[in-house]
């Protein structure tokens, strides 16, 4: 079987900021990442972007090489400071997205994760977030949040940790 052509026509793919861009189909890149939602005391962490000031779950691209748990943990770690586990599959996203000027066919895995240690302190990577802090679960800043990470983030944290 012969393999698919790319469409003729520009693929949109909105920034950080919501301005949508067009892209000629060939240009576009795959960018698997993986985030998680890690609810502890009935709070869950969430870090502020550098980028798009927006709240999200910490994570990020995974690379080539690595699973998607093996990925997820060391984004955690690198973004948080601390070492998780990861435990369930929650869901995925898909959507293009284009951030430093370029396109990227965006596959988002969600899990929750587990504190591997009771005691935490928190170490924001100051080259990706703005913050990093602890939310309660009923008063997340959804204004500044994508609306599916709220309803994950629901539905993850109710269940017992």
């Amino acid at each position: 079987m012969a393999r698919p052509k790319p469409p003729a026509h520009m693929i949109t793919c909105p920034d950080l900021y919501g301005h949508d861009h067009e892209f000629a189909p060939e240009s576009i890149r795959f960018r698997p990442a993986a985030y998680g939602v890690l609810c502890h005391n009935h709070q869950v962490l969430l870090s502020q972007s550098r980028f798009s000031e927006k709240w999200d779950l910490p994570g990020g691209g995974i690379e080539p090489w690595e699973t998607l748990a093996d990925g997820l943990a060391r984004e955690f770690l690198e973004e948080t400071g601390i070492t998780v586990s990861v435990q369930r599959f929650l869901e995925m996203q898909e959507n293009f997205i284009a951030f430093f000027s370029h396109p990227y066919h965006s596959l988002r895995f969600y899990y929750t994760v587990k504190l591997l240690a009771p005691d935490v302190t928190l170490a924001p990577d100051a080259h990706e977030l703005l913050d990093l802090r602890w939310w309660p679960t009923e008063a997340l800043p959804a204004g500044h949040m994508n609306d599916y990470e709220v309803r994950i983030i629901q539905m993850a944290c109710q269940e017992p940790e």
